[in-house]
């Protein structure tokens, strides 16, 4: 389901590997979107972009690392002639079979070292340093709720009642069952809801979503949702397998079942990484 090279080019109008060749100035885009488009990480980089996204993985997250390294950067464009917005993304290409998106934001983790403080260091070192969040194509766009591959937007927009169906009631508020066991799970007051003044006070923590390894468009009871705490200091990560929010289990080593699981990603392999040999209760 994933883009491969051929994809890409089918996909978009026009498909730059030279990035001294990108018509970035008479491109039809909004002031706002000019503004975070992909485009600035090429002038940010001074001409490497090898050494600017990715000596940062050969430490942190050394499989994925092995992978990008021998990709090709590239800045796709889909024209529209009927007065919208022209579409972009930049990314990379590894082996012609795997496409990654790269979305920019002038305010990077590089700059801004106290954000984020419940999201392990090595992600946000190495995936979010420079870059607001990556993700595997599968179309021109990005769902900005959920994505395969760790983002700091995801993060951001998606709270666990978001992404695992049947989660809250009618008013939007979690239903009974998981406030109680997650409650009791991470002894800590849950947030209920975002639509009652009540629970808006910080002494309530959330769960917020890192990646979600469902492909997009799939809300089944599928794959592995991972997940940080508000209130962790201790920068974990939870995994929820299927969905079910009642076998949720805490990642032993975060950094490393991420690592293995882009690199499996990356390389193409058949089936599904799975996220619990890296799991363990708490």
């Amino acid at each position: 389901m994933f883009f491969s090279k051929k994809d890409l080019h089918e996909q978009f109008d026009f498909v730059y590997t030279d990035l001294n060749q990108i018509p970035f100035d008479s491109l039809k885009l909004s002031e706002t979107r000019r503004r975070v488009n992909g485009y600035y990480f090429i002038q940010e980089s001074k001409g490497n972009l090898s050494d600017y996204f990715l000596e940062p993985f050969r430490a942190l997250q050394p499989k994925t690392y092995q992978y990008l390294i021998g990709g090709k950067f590239f800045y796709a464009v889909e024209k529209w002639d009927l007065g919208s917005s022209d579409i972009t993304q930049f990314g990379i290409i590894i082996n012609d079979e795997r496409i990654c998106y790269m979305q920019y934001t002038p305010y990077t983790y590089e700059k801004g070292k106290s954000d984020y403080p419940t999201i392990p260091l090595e992600i946000l070192n190495s995936w979010l340093y420079r870059a607001e969040g990556w993700d595997m194509a599968e179309s021109t766009v990005i769902d900005i709720h959920r994505g395969v591959l760790p983002s700091a937007v995801t993060y951001s927009v998606s709270p666990i009642d978001s992404i695992i169906g049947g989660f809250t009631d009618k008013t939007d508020k979690a239903l009974p069952q998981y406030t109680e066991f997650l409650e009791s799970k991470f002894n800590h007051p849950f947030r209920q809801s975002y639509h009652i003044k009540e629970f808006m006070d910080d002494k309530y923590f959330e769960l917020r979503c890192l990646l979600d390894t469902r492909l997009d468009g799939d809300w089944g009871k599928n794959g592995f949702q991972l997940f940080v705490s508000s209130h962790n200091t201790e920068r974990n990560v939870y995994v929820v397998p299927r969905t079910d929010v009642m076998q949720i289990k805490k990642l032993s080593n975060p950094a490393e079942a991420i690592d293995s699981y882009a690199a499996h990603l990356l390389s193409g392999k058949e089936g599904e990484f799975d996220f619990l040999q890296y799991a363990e209760d708490f």
